[in-house]
């Protein structure tokens, strides 16, 4: 009797340690899990704020998402874009660029106050040069991570709309969209204002952008 009371105690001692085993292994993985996707998160956040520092970009934001309204937004847009290249060219620098864009932000109001009157609409609008946070948008070929961006904000009407955008630095407003892309030039010169790692994350290329994340999860 007094053996077999032992070896049961035995064997509860056992599967106790086997438990205690499993709990603790189980609670390491998640952990180890947990650490992981905070330290991927905080890598992502890192590329995506070195990129924002090294674009500047265009927004054009409907008054509403009505057919209407939109249709007005690519008018706005068309005249706003063709008006930032005859001020800006291709060749500006970033600091150049911002600073040509708040010294015009007055002219781009009336411009794109002139689109809207001509259309038939008494919408006000508003440009500004400012910090905003945005979802991840595609362009062409080429998709931004979601973050803080500097950018000039159009605002037509109550801005309640989808919004029209690009990159007005390196200059990927002025190009042919009706491809759907970003000409391999103009990807160059993306490429020269951002590190490899955060020129890789904007590229629509499943093969590529497996490149950072492989990287990721190597660090």
């Amino acid at each position: 009797m007094r053996r077999r009371m032992q070896r049961n105690i035995w064997i509860a001692a056992t599967i106790i340690g086997l438990l205690a085993t499993v709990l603790v292994g189980a609670v390491r993985i998640h952990t180890l899990k947990r650490e992981k996707e905070t330290v991927q998160t905080r890598l992502e956040n890192e590329v995506q704020q070195g990129i924002a520092k090294e674009i500047f970009r265009l927004h054009v934001v409907a008054n509403s998402d009505t057919e209407e309204d939109q249709n007005l937004k690519l008018h706005v847009k068309t005249k706003i874009v063709d008006y930032l290249e005859g001020i800006l060219g291709e060749d500006r620098s970033l600091e150049a660029t911002r600073e040509a864009v708040k010294t015009h932000l007055d002219e781009i109001e009336e411009a794109a106050g002139e689109v809207i009157a001509d259309e038939g609409y008494d919408y006000p609008v508003a440009a500004a040069v400012e910090k905003t946070y945005f979802p991840d948008k595609t362009y062409g070929d080429c998709t931004f991570p979601a973050g803080e961006y500097e950018a000039l904000n159009v605002k037509i009407g109550k801005a309640e709309g989808h919004n029209w955008w690009c990159v007005l630095y390196p200059s990927l407003c002025f190009l042919d969209e009706s491809h759907g892309i970003v000409s391999e030039e103009k990807k160059e010169d993306l490429r020269e204002v951002l590190t490899e790692e955060e020129f890789l994350t904007i590229l629509n290329d499943p093969e590529k952008r497996d490149q950072v994340k492989i990287g990721f999860k190597w660090f």
